[in-house]
């Protein structure tokens, strides 16, 4: 009950002293038609970049408070755009970027974002983060060469350097900032951003505020409240209210929208807005298993034709979903479409054969498949197990939390395991390296790959090849080598999947990450707010 007061304080009042002195001086209705308010599912974590490692929702937030060098301006582009850097040039030999910084962007306390504060936010992150670690390891060295001239110097050419620099995790924070407020920088972090974060109560709500001179223009709300509402049905109800104007669905993570989307796409008063994702659902083989029946290619391919993957997209997931081909989603721009006349295709007669062809009886084979939590992953799972049943194969779900799902996997102590891949840059080596090079195997949930070393040295070729035509040939080849190989069976990209109230305006959703940038959002009067 407590919670729930303070968040009928926040919609009531903007968080009552809080509130600014434009507010202050606007009429309630005033207020809140210029105040965008989000429900989200969990509280917000990782609020700035050097603590960020993927949160989705702290992701979000990082990317409204802070600017990065470049960012994805739209989800049609094949490349980042400018924002903090107005340019840059790239050396011969790929290994050093420089970029030449915009003059006119300072951070919210006032202070200059020049090179100095580039360098400062990216050996921070590099030195604090691992998520960053990980994915900018060539970065050898951040050098300021003028005031405004940034050089990042790489061990080896990374194709994609400019994608990993417009991840939340590379945002820019005031150096001045950092310093002075100490450890209370984690929940009120200092960025150059369109919002500045105003308050925050932790497990309740977050407040941000517009930042009216932003370089790039003035945000179209003055305020953003998030608040935190784990109960689905209560956002739900919420939304229908007009009590919030935003419910992020977060990727369709653990739950199934369906019965929201039903009910949504009759009402009027809301908005059902969808955008192709690089997530990936998928069930993975422990390519390494040292026995089993899924060590058998026959087994393997029988399994990926015992799937009805129709009944799948269009029947549990009834339509929410695209399906996969193979090991990159079909909005990725590596994506090959000649994949969609090799995918396997549901012939549970053929499976029947191949698994005969292998010495397997039915019944014979015992499987345990592994997943997450949550409504969505043990409904797919419940679909596969009746699936694989009809041929014969008998599979155990069990459903366990993340943590100890990845402990099973980076273990090797699975057969077959249910499990997803949510790329956070738009590059086809956010799905490929992590997944396929075997020397990764051990190290993150995989599909555990045995060496291969004409399939690993294509992998690294197409990792580090500046030429995006020859790179787009590379990945090519690699899909359809995978495929060959049936290290795993592709079911479907969730699309990401959010729900607006009828008067929001200008929200333009992303898929790699799918996070979302709210500068541009407005309140059109003319739709109208009424249920």
């Amino acid at each position: 009950m407590v919670m729930l007061a303070r968040r009928e304080m926040v919609l009531a009042t903007g968080a009552g002293f809080l509130l600014p002195a434009w507010a202050r001086a606007a009429s309630s209705a005033s207020l809140r038609a210029q105040t965008l308010v989000i429900a989200v599912a969990s509280d917000p974590v990782g609020l700035e970049p050097a603590v960020n490692r993927a949160e989705p929702i702290g992701s979000e937030i990082i990317l409204n408070v802070f600017d990065t060098l470049v960012a994805w301006g739209d989800a049609s582009q094949t490349m980042p755009e400018p924002r903090l850097a107005r340019s840059w040039t790239v050396s011969p030999d790929g290994c050093v970027t420089t970029f030449q910084l915009r003059t006119d962007v300072s951070f919210h306390d006032g202070t200059a974002c020049d090179a100095e504060a580039v360098k400062f936010s990216l050996d921070r992150s590099l030195t604090h983060n691992s998520y960053t670690r990980a994915s900018l390891d060539a970065v050898q060295a951040v050098t300021v060469t003028g005031r405004w001239i940034v050089e990042i110097r790489l061990s080896r050419p990374i194709p994609f350097l400019l994608t990993l620099l417009a991840q939340p995790q590379a945002a820019i924070v005031s150096p001045t900032a950092v310093r002075s407020m100490g450890a209370a920088f984690a929940n009120t972090p200092v960025g150059s951003g369109p919002f500045r974060i105003c308050h925050y109560d932790p497990d309740v709500s977050l407040i941000l505020d517009a930042v009216p001179t932003y370089f790039r223009g003035a945000p179209g709300m003055r305020r953003i409240v998030y608040l935190v509402i784990a109960d689905a049905s209560t956002r739900r109800l919420m939304l229908e209210n007009g009590d919030i104007d935003i419910c992020q669905q977060n990727g369709q993570l653990s739950a199934l929208p369906m019965e929201d989307l039903k009910a949504y796409r009759r009402n009027p008063a809301i908005q059902v807005i969808e955008a192709p994702s690089q997530i990936m659902r998928q069930l993975e083989f422990n390519n390494r298993a040292a026995g089993g029946p899924t060590r058998d290619l026959r087994v393997r391919r029988a399994m990926a034709l015992a799937v009805d993957y129709d009944g799948l997209i269009d029947g549990v997931m009834d339509g929410t979903v695209d399906r996969a081909y193979g090991p990159l989603p079909s909005s990725n721009w590596a994506y090959d479409p000649t994949m969609e006349r090799t995918a396997f295709h549901y012939d549970p007669v053929q499976a029947r054969r191949l698994l005969r062809e292998a010495g397997y009886a039915p019944g014979s084979i015992h499987l345990t498949l592994y997943t997450f939590q949550g409504s969505l992953w043990a409904t797919v799972a419940t679909f596969l197990q009746a699936n694989f049943a009809a041929v014969g194969l008998d599979v155990r779900i069990e459903q366990v939390e993340f943590p100890s799902l990845r402990t099973i996997q980076t273990g090797g102590h699975f057969e077959v395991a249910l499990d997803g891949r949510e790329a956070w840059y738009n590059d086809p080596d956010a799905h490929i390296t992590i997944g396929y090079l075997s020397s990764l195997a051990d190290t993150a949930m995989t599909f555990r790959m045995p060496p291969d070393r004409a399939l690993d040295g294509l992998i690294l070729e197409a990792q580090s090849c500046p030429d995006p035509v020859r790179r787009k040939a590379l990945y090519g080849e690699i899909q359809h080598r995978i495929m060959d190989r049936v290290p795993g069976i592709y079911l479907f990209s969730n699309r990401v999947i959010v729900f607006a109230r009828a008067d929001i305006r200008g929200l333009k959703l992303s898929g790699a990450p799918p996070l979302t940038e709210y500068r541009s959002v407005h309140r059109d009067p003319a739709a109208g707010t009424g249920p």
